[in-house]
C-alpha cells in the first residue's frame, strides 16, 4: 500500500470510524486500497458491445459475442501463464482478488460466476469484469436467480473505473439499466463514464443525432442534475470484429478520436485507484458531517422539548405543594383528600404527557419530512446563501440511513452527546483542509500503463504476447515481479 493509502486508511480509522460507530451509521466498514490489480468494469444494455469490447483490447477472442443474451453471469479476466476458465468459488476465496464480498450473493449467483485468465500484457495491469446484458423490465430480473444490483454494487466499488455502454437499438430506455444508473451506481459517478458503441452503424449524421438526442433525453428523465454526464461514442474498427450486415457510411475520423479518449481513460486506471480511495475518503467524511449535524439537531430539539416537560412538571409540582400548604390547616379530611388527589393527578398527567412527547417525537422524527426539516434546520446557513444541489443530493443519499440510526440509538442519547460540535469542526476541517492536501500530494499520481499495439490495434488485433516472468515451481509467476495467477491447477 504506498504511502497516501496508508494516510487515507489512518484517517479513516483514527476520525470517521469511531465516530460513525457511535452515531450507529452505516459507513464504518474499512478504507484501504482494494487488494489485486485495478478493475474496470464493463456494463451496458444486452448487444451494447461490452464483450466485443473487451475482445479488441485483448486482441482475441475470449468472450462469447452475438445479438441475443450470452451469458447471465459475471466473469472476471486477469493475467495467467495459459487461457483458463475457473468457477465462482475462485473469484471469491481467491486473496488476491479482493472479491470476497460477493460470496454473500449465495450459491445462485456464484454458480455463474466465472474466472478467465489470459496470457496478456494488458492483463498484468489491470482486471477486466464483464457484466451480463441489462433487460428491459426490472421485474424479469429474477430470472436470473440471484440479486443482480447488489452484484453489480459490489463490483462497482471495487472497480477503479467503470463503462457503461449503450448501443443505438436501445438508446438508454430498458428499465433495469435505468435503475442501475440511479440507484445502484448512487455515488459512483466519480468512477463511471457512458459509452454509446456502435456509431459506425449510422447511415448518416441525421440518425446519429437523433440517437445521441434520445439517449441523451431518456437520460436526464432519470438522472436528475443539472447537467447530465458526458457520453463518449465509439465504434471498433474493420478488421477487429465480426463485419456488422448494418454498418453505416458516416465519416468515422471524430469517432476515432472518441474511442482514444476511452482507451486513454483505461490507460489511466492504475492511477485512478489512489486518486478513488480519496474521493471515497472525502465522500464518506462529508457524509458523516452531515449525519452528525443532523443528529446534533435533533438531539437539540430533543433536549428543548424535555427541558419543556421537566420546566411543566415542576411548575405543577410546586402549584401542588402551595395549594396543599395553604388548604392543609383549616380543611376537613375530605377537603385534604381531594388536593392530594388532585396534586398526585397533576403530576401523574405531567409525568404521562412528557413520556408520551418523548415517543411521538421519535416516530415524527423518523418521518421524511420531519427528517428533512431537521436537513434543512441544521443546514440553514449554506442553503441561505445559495441553492446547494450538491448538500441537497448528499442528504439524498443518507437519510435513509440516518433515520434508522436515529431509531436504533434513539433521540435521549443523541441529547446528552454535548461533544458534537467539536465533532463538526473536527469533520470540517478533515473535509476542506486535510483531504484536499492529500489530492495535492505528488504522490497521489501514479504512471500510467501503456496498453501498446496489443491493446488498441489499429486494424486486425495481433497475437497476444506473453509477459517475460520466471514461473515458480508451482507454474505461477513470480509474486515480486508480476500479478499472481489465478489459473486452478
Amino acid at each position: 500500500m504506498s504511502n497516501l493509502a496508508q494516510r487515507a486508511a489512518e484517517l479513516h480509522e483514527r476520525i470517521l470510524q469511531p465516530l460513525a460507530e457511535r452515531l450507529a451509521f452505516e459507513n464504518n466498514r474499512g478504507l484501504a486500497a482494494s487488494p489485486g490489480t485495478p478493475v474496470v468494469l464493463f456494463l451496458g444494455n444486452h448487444s451494447s458491445g461490452k464483450s466485443s469490447f473487451i475482445n479488441y483490447l485483448l486482441g482475441q477472442q475470449v468472450q462469447a459475442t452475438g445479438l441475443a443474451p450470452t451469458d447471465d453471469g459475471f466473469t472476471v479476466l486477469t493475467w495467467g501463464l495459459q487461457s483458463a476458465t475457473s468457477d465462482g468459488l475462485t473469484v471469491t476465496t481467491h486473496p488476491h482478488l479482493g472479491f470476497d464480498d460477493l460470496a454473500h450473493l449465495g450459491p445462485a449467483f456464484t454458480s455463474k460466476l466465472r474466472l478467465k485468465t489470459v496470457p496478456h500484457d494488458l492483463l498484468n495491469t489491470v482486471t477486466l469484469v464483464d457484466s451480463p446484458g441489462m433487460i428491459d423490465a426490472i421485474g424479469a430480473a429474477n430470472t436470473r436467480g440471484y440479486d443482480f444490483p447488489a452484484a453489480v454494487r459490489v463490483f462497482a466499488e471495487r472497480a477503479d473505473l467503470i463503462l457503461f455502454f449503450f448501443d443505438p437499438d436501445k438508446p438508454g430506455t430498458t428499465a433495469e439499466s435505468i435503475f442501475v444508473l440511479t440507484q445502484t451506481l448512487a455515488g459512483l459517478g466519480y468512477k463511471l463514464i457512458l459509452v454509446l458503441n456502435k456509431v459506425d452503424r449510422f447511415a448518416s449524421f441525421r440518425d446519429f443525432a437523433r440517437t445521441y438526442g434520445t439517449l441523451c433525453w431518456n437520460l436526464a428523465k432519470a438522472i436528475t442534475t443539472k447537467d447530465i454526464p458526458h457520453i463518449g461514442t465509439c465504434y471498433l474498427p474493420s478488421g477487429t470484429v465480426a463485419p456488422d450486415p448494418h454498418a453505416g457510411s458516416i465519416p468515422l475520423d471524430d469517432f476515432d478520436a472518441s474511442r482514444d479518449e476511452i482507451l486513454s481513460e483505461i490507460q489511466r486506471t492504475p492511477g485512478r485507484r489512489i486518486d478513488n480511495l480519496i474521493t471515497e475518503l472525502l465522500q464518506r467524511s462529508s457524509e458523516l458531517l452531515l449525519h452528525t449535524r443532523i443528529c446534533r439537531e435533533v438531539g437539540r430539539e430533543y433536549r428543548r422539548l424535555r427541558l419543556q416537560w421537566f420546566g411543566a412538571l415542576i411548575l405543577t409540582t410546586a402549584l401542588a405543594a402551595v395549594a396543599a400548604w395553604f388548604a392543609w390547616p383549616n380543611a376537613t379530611l375530605s377537603t385534604r383528600g381531594w388536593v392530594v388527589g388532585i396534586g398526585v393527578a397533576a403530576i401523574g398527567a405531567a409525568w404521562w404527557l412528557g413520556r408520551w412527547q418523548a415517543r411521538n417525537f421519535t416516530r415524527r422524527r423518523l418521518h421524511q419530512t420531519l427528517l428533512d426539516e431537521a436537513f434543512a434546520q441544521a443546514c440553514e446557513t449554506e442553503l441561505a446563501l445559495r441553492d446547494r444541489a450538491d448538500l441537497r443530493a448528499l442528504w439524498a443519499g443518507i437519510r435513509d440511513r440516518t433515520a434508522r440510526a436515529i431509531a436504533l440509538m434513539g433521540p435521549g442519547r443523541l441529547a446528552l452527546a454535548f461533544d458534537l460540535g467539536r465533532q463538526i469542526a473536527r469533520l470540517e476541517k478533515l473535509v476542506t483542509r486535510e483531504i484536499p492536501a492529500l489530492r495535492r500530494d505528488p504522490g497521489s499520481r501514479q504512471p500510467e500503463l501503456v496498453l501498446g499495439s496489443n491493446h488498441a490495434p489499429a486494424t486486425a488485433p495481433a497475437a497476444p504476447a506473453a509477459p517475460s516472468t520466471t514461473p515458480d515451481p508451482a507454474g505461477q509467476p513470480a509474486p515480486a515481479s508480476t500479478p499472481e495467477s489465478v489459473s486452478r491447477t
